[in-house]
């Protein structure tokens, strides 16, 4: 008997011996691949660790003690996953290297630089999820793009290029069971049927046309949204298909219509430039600023803070738009301007007087200078003799009232007094343009000094800051949801552009409740309250609309990235929804968090998930699923006390508070739902943080 129990041990050793040898091939053969996956990227300075130090194979990815090979994903030994978004990889992917790991299950490429064809990802048969979101990539998918996919689970093509029809393979996918191809260019109808287990389907802002096929309806009507000519549900008011006799004529104009466009162009631009001063510059984004994941969120520069070098006035900054006012005496220019807004028909009316009272004669003769441009029109800022500083914001469309009902309504929004609200000083009225005057606050908006130069107000966001920032904001919000529940959405354009930082950073709301006096015919877009996904599908804006834009404003202190949501047309920024949700449900909500903040404040990583969570709820996709605004501020208060008791915590254990998080936890104790306080004893309160010095 020991004999053949001698020849079983030596067998079992030799069985260990081969699998040994075959575990270290494995790795070998993984670490190869990683390599030559390696060398089709450029700009791969991130993937350093990227190195095989052990010739024999026992240190390769996935061995036991090996170091850490950036973003590959082990499971028992073999690689299983790569996450490699947010690289600001180019080049190409290799997908010869990729179909090298057997056990491959998961690839992200989202938020990289690659560009060119779609790679033929179709070959990884055995994949289950794959996100190459946020990138370039143009081209049309192969008509049997889906039919080898049958294992997959998850595909992320939105914001990228890609072009030509949906698949009808796409039915062949049959274990698919989140399809997003938001934001390309695909084109034509969509294929008859969905894949058999889809649960989640985004083909919003595309260039499709005629109408949604009955088995796609099971999906929300917002998913479908921003394609001119696909129709949800046909009416007979809006086309599904487009008019090619429209474009065939307007092939067969006269070219000298074309000149006569063109000369107009060119004119526009000039006087526009003269108004601007050729001096202005804007502060544009340093690449060398971008987000840690490489996305870019750059917003464009109309959207950020805007000077002039000089700080001389343009002529025509209050809206002259001949050339007269760019010759001749001052005197002369004075009186066209004056004549131009309708200044015989009446002078600024005072709906607030926190700053004192003025005229527009004293706007007139004010230095002004560009800071900026949005959806309602262009903003100055202009300093008067008295040395009083304010913003004038011109808006073309604000023509959907009566003078009466315009004037009452100003009226009520100037007196409303909070210490997260901004309301306007002054009006001036016109027919087809208002002015609009407010207190001129010099740190700016938050979109500015979270994405703009990243100067020493950007290191003042710290995670106490935020939190301040987070809370002031629901407050404002919530405050602003009680006293206009009669209004349709009562702020309606919430974003970090309107949330102005007070020194102290304490959060000013601007350019709310204006809703019921915009011609929305006129500017559909301009509200960003009207880009929730209900109002995409063509539901009328309400309430729960300001409580998804709260959301984003959440998402974006968290994260420190810039909102794809706020720009209309132009590609950029990050779906904070998209990327948000998907993260959670992956596991990966660590990854979301601004590392400017988690860098210096990882204790705090549970309470910036709790904050996370509210965030999320409030961008819900079914608004009847969000929290009113009242239960939403309510969650961010309670979120906010308990994240700052944990700041005193750690500030009394390291022998200590600082300043800053002893005055702001004071602030959080004192305050609540509604902090009101008269405009006197707000301009009083602010003593020698004077905006307008």
């Amino acid at each position: 008997m020991a004999q053949p129990l001698l020849l079983l041990l030596l067998a079992a050793a030799a069985a260990a011996a081969v699998a040994v040898v075959a575990v270290a091939q494995t790795n070998m053969a993984d670490a190869e691949a990683l390599m030559q996956l390696k060398k089709s990227f450029t700009n791969s300075s991130s993937l350093s660790s990227w190195l095989i130090t052990n010739t024999d194979g026992d240190k390769s990815p996935c061995a036991p003690g090996s170091h850490e090979w950036h973003g590959v994903v082990c499971s028992r030994g073999k690689v299983t996953g790569l996450r490699l978004n947010g690289l600001r990889l180019g080049g190409t992917v290799d997908v010869g290297a990729l179909v090298g790991f057997h056990n491959l299950r998961s690839v992200s490429f989202a938020g990289n630089n690659f560009s060119g064809p779609l790679p033929a990802v179709d070959r990884l048969t055995s994949i289950k999820s794959m996100f190459f979101s946020d990138n370039q990539f143009t081209g049309v998918l192969p008509d049997d793009f889906f039919s080898k996919l049958s294992h997959l689970k998850k595909l992320w093509l939105d914001h990228n290029e890609l072009s030509g029809a949906i698949p009808a393979s796409i039915a062949q996918a049959t274990s698919l069971l989140e399809l997003h191809l938001a934001h390309n260019a695909f084109s034509g109808e969509l294929p008859p049927l969905p894949p058999p287990a889809l649960k989640v389907f985004d083909i919003s802002w595309n260039d499709l046309e005629g109408v949604v096929p009955e088995a796609f309806r099971k999906f929300d009507a917002g998913r479908f949204g921003g394609n001119q000519y696909l129709c949800y549900v046909p009416t007979s008011d809006r086309p599904c298909k487009r008019v090619q006799a429209a474009a065939a004529s307007s092939s067969k104009r006269s070219p000298m219509a074309f000149v006569t466009l063109l000369v107009s162009v060119v004119v526009v631009a000039l006087v526009l430039c003269l108004c601007c001063n050729r001096s202005s510059r804007v502060h544009d984004f340093d690449p060398a600023h971008r987000g840690g994941d490489g996305l870019d969120e750059r917003p464009p520069v109309y959207m950020v803070k805007q000077f002039s070098t000089t700080g001389k006035r343009s002529a025509s900054w209050l809206g002259k738009r001949t050339g007269s006012s760019l010759r001749g005496h001052r005197r002369a220019a004075s009186a066209a301007k004056a004549d131009e807004l309708g200044g015989g028909a009446g002078d600024l009316v005072i709906v607030n007087n926190c700053k004192g009272v003025f005229g527009l004669t004293d706007l007139m003769k004010a230095a002004a200078e560009v800071i900026g441009s949005g959806g309602h029109g262009s903003a100055y800022k202009a300093v008067m003799a008295n040395g009083v500083a304010v913003v004038v914001k011109r808006a073309r469309d604000m023509n959907r009232a009566t003078k009466d009902a315009f004037e009452a309504e100003m009226k009520r929004l100037g007196a409303m007094s909070h210490a997260n609200l901004l309301p306007p000083l002054a009006y001036h009225y016109r027919r087809d343009e208002k002015l609009l005057v407010y207190e001129y606050i010099p740190k700016g908006s938050l979109l500015y000094v979270l994405h703009g130069d990243r100067g020493m107000d950007y290191a003042g966001l710290d995670w106490p800051t935020r939190l301040k920032v987070a809370v002031g904001v629901a407050r404002g919000t919530a405050f602003l949801h009680g006293e206009l529940a009669g209004h349709e959405v009562p702020h309606g354009n919430l974003k970090s552009a309107n949330i102005l930082l007070a020194p102290d950073f304490e959060p000013l709301l601007v350019d709310f409740g204006y809703s019921g006096l915009i011609n929305h015919m006129q500017s559909p877009n301009s509200m960003i309250a009207r880009r929730a996904p209900e109002c995409a599908a063509g539901h009328p804006v309400g309430a729960k609309a300001d409580v998804y834009c709260l959301g984003i404003v959440l998402l974006e202190l968290l994260t420190g990235k810039f909102p794809s949501l706020y720009l209309q047309n132009a590609k950029g920024g990050t779906d904070l929804v998209m990327w948000a949700t998907s993260a959670i449900a992956d596991g990966y909500e660590r990854d979301l968090f601004d590392k400017a903040i988690t860098s210096a404040w990882k204790f705090a990583l549970p309470d910036m998930a709790r904050l996370m969570r509210v965030a999320v709820d409030c961008v819900e996709t079914d608004a009847d699923k969000r929290p009113d605004m009242k239960v939403a501020a309510a969650r961010v208060e309670e979120v906010v006390a308990a994240a700052m008791a944990t700041v005193r915590e750690r500030h009394q254990a390291a022998g200590g508070e600082s300043s800053r998080s002893s005055s702001h936890a004071q602030y959080v104790r004192d305050g609540s739902m509604q902090r009101i306080t008269s405009v006197g004893e707000r301009s009083s309160r602010r003593g020698s943080n004077d905006y307008s010095s």
